[in-house]
């Protein structure tokens, strides 16, 4: 094997390098990290993440950004134990409303960026702070216990060895890489996010495309909000901000980019696990939150960076043929 193909093959996996790096040194750091206990724990913990970062992955494989998706969580946390609790309806009613109003959420933020002509990341950052005085607004700034054991076996109920949460992450994982590498939607959204304009005039619409990748995206907020909720067994209003933060960095780790048009499932799961070994690992050897609040923070920056490097590359390789 030549130089320049090992090279090639280690930059297009860098990132699986890096996690299995990072295994190897927590587990030498901890003999407890490679339990299958702690391995499951790190999966399953992740798993609403996961589900968080995959709509996110759509939302920026199309060009465009979401702010708001802790808060969408959040939101939706709170609606569904009210409409457990308070109006008495069943759990599967409960959570097809939830997922609804998720949707609805994603979607007039995909409605109001097409409305003003701004960029979504502007718009969201507006629609994070409406839809945090609603979550207030809807609970009192209470908190909610007490769910039924069939809402609380999404979250913390096993099949065989796996966990419920780690089996939904899976499938709907498997179900997004489809429509995004198998079919002419996911073609769309690539296309959209590559170039918007060449996009419209071969006939797209990329507001349409704007629009329902944002309200896909609710969705999946709104999964991963009945997943973090059941899981905890509680719902209130801080659950869920912040996630945002995490779910971009972990789609800038895994390829994605943040002029959109690239990208895959596969490396945003990828992304997802350093994310969750990390925070393990680090816990394990006595690392406070605070100090991995600052590792995410520069993880962040750093893949930014990478990205930005990457594409002015790129571009300088497509100047040279040119020019040549």
């Amino acid at each position: 094997m030549n130089k320049e193909k090992l090279k090639a093959i280690i930059k297009a996996n860098i990132m699986l390098i890096i996690l299995v790096l990072l295994v190897i040194v927590f587990s030498i750091l901890s003999p407890n990290f490679l339990s299958l206990k702690n391995l499951m724990n790190i999966c399953t913990q992740n798993a609403y993440f996961l589900i968080s970062a995959i709509g996110v992955t759509m939302i920026m494989i199309s060009g465009n950004c979401d702010l708001s998706v802790g808060q969408m969580i959040s939101v939706v946390g709170v609606c569904v134990a009210i409409f457990m609790q308070k109006f008495g309806l069943p759990v599967p009613v409960a959570i097809l409303l939830g997922l609804g109003l998720g949707g609805a959420m994603g979607c007039f933020n995909g409605f109001a960026s097409n409305l003003l002509k701004i960029h979504p990341m502007i718009v969201t950052l507006a629609t994070m702070t409406i839809y945090e005085g609603i979550s207030y607004t809807i609970s009192k700034s209470q908190s909610f216990y007490n769910f039924p054991n069939s809402y609380k076996m999404i979250g913390q109920g096993y099949i065989g060895v796996v966990s419920v949460p780690v089996i939904i992450a899976i499938v709907i994982a498997l179900l997004v890489h489809f429509i995004l590498e198998m079919t002419c939607f996911g073609r769309f959204i690539y296309a959209s996010g590559g170039n918007a304009e060449a996009a419209r005039l071969a006939g797209i619409n990329t507001k349409s495309i704007r629009m329902i990748v944002f309200a896909l995206g609710g969705v999946l907020f709104a999964i991963s909000s009945v997943i973090l909720t059941a899981r905890g067994g509680s719902a209130n209003s801080t659950i869920g901000p912040g996630t945002e933060f995490d779910a971009i960095t972990a789609c800038v780790l895994g390829g994605i980019s943040f002029v959109g048009g690239e990208g895959n499932v596969k490396g945003v799961v990828v992304g997802c696990l350093i994310l969750g070994v990390l925070s393990n690992g680090m816990q394990l050897v006595g690392l406070n939150v605070y100090i991995q609040f600052i590792v995410k923070g520069i993880i962040l920056m750093l893949s930014i960076g990478y990205d930005t490097f990457q594409k002015q590359a790129k571009v300088k390789k497509i100047a040279s043929v040119k020019a040549a």
